[in-house]
């Protein structure tokens, strides 16, 4: 029996029958999938057409503004996303209508944080604390991230009707709002860089995002409009669920940006550009997996933990089968061809850009583990998703600046794609206590990474042959 039907015949009356179940999760990942394919294309397209009209160091500052205000955002994050989506109240309007309100608060509170952070850069900047060719020396950015992280206060205002729609796994509106939004932030963005030249055109592209994706999430989404209430049992119920998912956000903060916190001290604004230009060429690959978790694996697994908890583990085997793969294919397909990547996208002031992201490729091995936040949120353990960020980011501290104080810039970048590694034992141990394992599937999708360097030496090869051809 498959997880799926297990799911069905377990279930209740009220419960959508097995083709049901299995029509939702095809859609919602369907929907899920195709946007964030037509994205990653507008994204790439945009990328080039910027890249053109914009210097690398442009690209460090905005990574830079971008860091901070995340840093900031998951300081004070909460669950609010999750929250709505596992718990039983998730369909509530005092519940809804206190979580709206406590988001707004959330949002104003990020932004006068990202502001005492600029305040704190520009004056460690002032009096030479930090290197004065490093990208955090230059007299542009306390002013960049200042006005980039407002895009926060903004979305703080989005309607409380989207995280319904990801509970309810009605993914096609919110996939056309993302669009949208997208788009009218590049056509902006592109038209401030052809006049400009400045890293204020980055900036526009995600205050217009969000003010599109705001306003949308109000006008276009059924359901409810939000009140400005706050009802005392459901924010203590809001709260207690975030607290290990607080801590949780403290250290992923420091696992997934201690890297550019660290290189943005050692690299100058040209370096951290480049590096910031092939991470994002690699993280694109990690979104895919990433968006498909969220989007659909979160509600769905919290649906299945629920109501059939036996078929829990097949079904997470089956949800982690294609993208074990496609992570694993990629990264050896990037380490085999990752400079010839950079070459044909790019022009020659990036092609540093090309060693960074063959490094980097090895990042997807460890990557492919996001799904465990999902699952461990929808079993009830998000204390696992605390503890497993907690050694990566002491990983990454011990591990990046001994790589680098050894073997310089280049060792740090196989810190930061490797550190990650000594993780995956304790999601072994996690996962024995719910019997999630199987070592058998763990073995088998690993030969998908020469597979993957094999089809990448072949394009490399053609590639050649075809240039070759053509001189």
């Amino acid at each position: 029996m498959t997880a799926i039907s297990a799911t069905a015949s377990a279930s209740d009356a009220n419960s959508p029958p097995k083709t049901g179940v299995r029509k939702l999760v095809l859609t919602a990942a369907g929907w899920s999938m195709g946007g964030y394919a037509v994205s990653q294309v507008l994204r790439i397209g945009s990328n080039l057409l910027l890249a053109r009209l914009l210097a690398p160091e442009v690209f460090g500052l905005a990574a830079v503004a971008a860091m901070v205000a995340l840093i900031v955002a998951l300081l004070s994050d909460i669950g609010l996303h999750q929250a709505v989506i596992q718990n039983a109240r998730g369909d509530e309007p005092e519940f809804l209508d206190t979580a709206w309100v406590i988001q707004i608060i959330r949002g104003m509170l990020i932004w006068i944080g990202c502001i005492a952070v600029a305040m704190v850069i520009a004056y460690m900047a002032a009096h030479e604390w930090v290197s004065a060719s490093s990208v955090y020396a230059a007299p542009q950015l306390p002013m960049v991230i200042i006005v980039s992280s407002f895009g926060v206060v903004i979305t703080g205002f989005q309607s409380t009707k989207y995280l319904t729609s990801y509970r309810q796994l009605g993914l096609n509106r919110i996939t056309m709002i993302e669009l949208y939004g997208q788009i009218g932030g590049t056509l902006v963005g592109i038209v401030l860089a052809w006049l400009t030249h400045s890293v204020w055109a980055c900036i526009a592209i995600g205050l217009t995002a969000a003010m599109i994706v705001t306003l949308l999430s109000h006008v276009w989404l059924p359901g409810r409009e939000n009140r400005f209430r706050m009802d005392r049992d459901s924010a203590l119920e809001l709260l207690r669920f975030g607290r290990w998912l607080m801590v949780s956000s403290f250290f992923t903060i420091l696992a997934v940006n201690g890297d550019r916190i660290l290189l943005g001290n050692w690299a100058n604004s040209h370096t951290f550009g480049l590096y910031t230009l092939a991470f994002s060429l690699v993280a694109m690959l990690d979104g895919v997996g990433a968006r498909l978790h969220a989007s659909v694996g979160t509600p769905i697994l919290s649906k299945i933990a629920r109501e059939d908890r036996q078929g829990l583990r097949a079904f997470y085997l089956k949800l982690r089968a294609p993208f074990d793969l496609f992570y694993l294919c990629c990264a050896g397909g990037i380490f085999a061809c990752g400079q010839l990547i950079v070459d044909v996208l790019y022009d020659s002031r990036y092609a540093g850009a090309g060693a960074m992201i063959q490094i980097l490729s090895f990042s997807l091995i460890t990557a492919r583990f996001g799904i465990m936040t999902s699952v461990y949120v929808a079993i009830g353990e998000p204390r696992y998703v605390g503890i497993l960020n907690f050694v990566k980011a002491a990983l990454l501290f011990i591990s990046m600046p001994l790589c680098y104080w050894l073997f310089g810039f280049n060792g740090a970048l196989w810190a930061i794609a490797l550190y990650a590694l000594p993780t995956i034992p304790l999601i072994f141990i996690y996962n024995s206590r719910h019997r999630l394992n199987s070592f058998t599937f763990e073995l088998l999708v690993l030969l998908a990474w020469p597979v993957g360097y094999w089809l990448g030496h072949l394009v490399l090869e053609t590639a050649a042959r075809f240039y070759g051809a053509v001189l």
